[in-house]
């Protein structure tokens, strides 16, 4: 089975990010920010899952350019919705 282990990696700092901002966090919302995220960054395909072929791939700043991506990407969504603001 082949994964992009960069889309583990920008749901986990989606998660981290989206703690730290009073926005909506609903499914359509998250769903944008990561399609958002995802389409600023190079995937990185694996056959399988595992920790080591996540690990392998990632180094600082790997881990830096997903990071801003996702908050590049959770601040165009808090101010752009594509629903009427709760």
């Amino acid at each position: 089975m082949l994964h992009n282990v960069v889309e583990d990696h920008v749901a986990e700092w989606l998660e981290k990010v989206l703690a730290q901002y009073d926005c909506c966090k609903c499914e359509k919302c998250r769903m944008d920010m990561m399609a958002m995220s995802l389409n600023k960054l190079k995937p990185h395909y694996v056959v399988s899952r595992d920790l080591y072929s996540k690990t392998r791939y990632l180094d600082q700043n790997a881990h830096n350019t997903i990071l801003m991506a996702v908050v590049t990407s959770v601040e165009f969504v808090k101010d752009h919705p594509r629903h009427e603001k709760i």
